[in-house]
């Protein structure tokens, strides 16, 4: 498999692309690469958008990051080493993605739903050196995948989006509480916001995000 077989969209940047930042778009369970990749149109031209689809078919149009499991009594748990093959997989396609496209220092940023969002805290607390902004929507950090150190010095320069809704029931509010504490642990700048809403992004968590997105565009 080519670090580039990752079916993607892509939009450059029309305004200062030399310098633009690369944001880079996971999508959740079950979704596709054209799921998060219409919020481009409200984010402005000065960014290179780079949608991902997941490497997994689970049929009917939806794709994966790795497995999710459910037991007896249906309890849920997720496939930790498939989770961290697709974290480093997504890197090696950013990584070849600068190449062609002769992007070698633009900012790299990330933006992710529910499991996109769990695999963008496993890229940008394990390779902090090779993102900046990170966009964390219904989801979580998951151990397994992120390291047990940190270097405070290394994770300075993060700043987190993150964002949940209080009545979700497939990622309970509680495990981004929970991640919210562990990043102020690590003293790492982010945002938290929660709202009256599902498993979802509404249009006031949307109007936040673009809030703060354009702080820092």
């Amino acid at each position: 498999m080519s670090d580039l077989s990752l079916v993607h969209n892509y939009q450059a940047a029309t305004k200062n692309p030399e310098s633009a930042p690369i944001l880079v778009m996971i999508h959740g369970y079950g979704s596709h690469e054209n799921d998060l990749y219409g919020l481009k149109d409200y984010f402005g031209t000065e960014v290179h958008y780079v949608s991902l689809r997941a490497p997994m078919t689970l049929g009917f149009g939806g794709f994966a990051w790795y497995p999710i499991h459910f037991d007896a009594v249906g309890a849920k748990t997720s496939d930790t080493a498939m989770a961290a093959q697709s974290r480093d997989q997504i890197l090696k396609f950013i990584e070849a993605f600068r190449e062609e496209k002769e992007l070698p220092e633009n900012p790299c940023w990330l933006m992710g739903f529910s499991q996109g969002a769990i695999l963008s805290y496993g890229l940008a607390l394990s390779y902090p050196q090779k993102f900046s902004r990170v966009m964390a929507l219904s989801g979580y950090v998951l151990k397994e995948i992120v390291p047990e150190n940190y270097r405070p010095e290394d994770l300075k320069h993060l700043d987190f989006f993150v964002s949940h809704g209080n009545q979700d029931d497939v990622i309970p509010v509680q495990a981004a509480r929970m991640t919210t504490d562990f990043l102020e642990k690590l003293q790492v700048k982010h945002r938290y916001q929660e709202y009256p809403a599902g498993h979802g992004i509404n249009q006031d968590n949307l109007r936040d995000l673009l809030e703060w997105f354009r702080g820092g565009a």
